[in-house]
């Protein structure tokens, strides 16, 4: 006979992938999962509202931006806003940070 589970035993599909991603990931991927959780309180939400995290590339940082002004105001914050992502994650994850400019969506 199937035992089933209970209504009120059911996971939500979420918390499985989660769990999954995170058995199945290497620490790169673990890292900017964690990085676009935290995004907006790591770099200001003013900067979130024009860029998102890409990709990881070693100790690079591939950031998509909205506009090449933010692209530009970027590039001059590029020291502050890397401080402010090691930070949040708690050790120097990061040594540099390459902007593009695309779709956020």
């Amino acid at each position: 006979m199937i035992n089933r589970k209970k209504k009120s035993d059911a996971s939500h599909v979420g918390d499985f992938l989660g769990k999954s991603l995170k058995k199945m990931a290497n620490r790169a991927d673990l890292e900017l999962l964690e990085l676009w959780e935290c995004w907006t309180e790591a770099v200001g939400k003013e900067v979130a509202e024009h860029t998102r995290p890409k990709a990881f590339r070693g100790t690079l940082l591939h950031v998509t931006v909205d506009s090449s002004v933010w692209m530009h105001h970027l590039t001059l914050m590029k020291g502050e806003i890397l401080r402010g992502i090691n930070e949040k994650l708690g050790e120097e994850v990061l040594s540099d940070l390459r902007f593009s400019i695309g779709a956020l969506g």
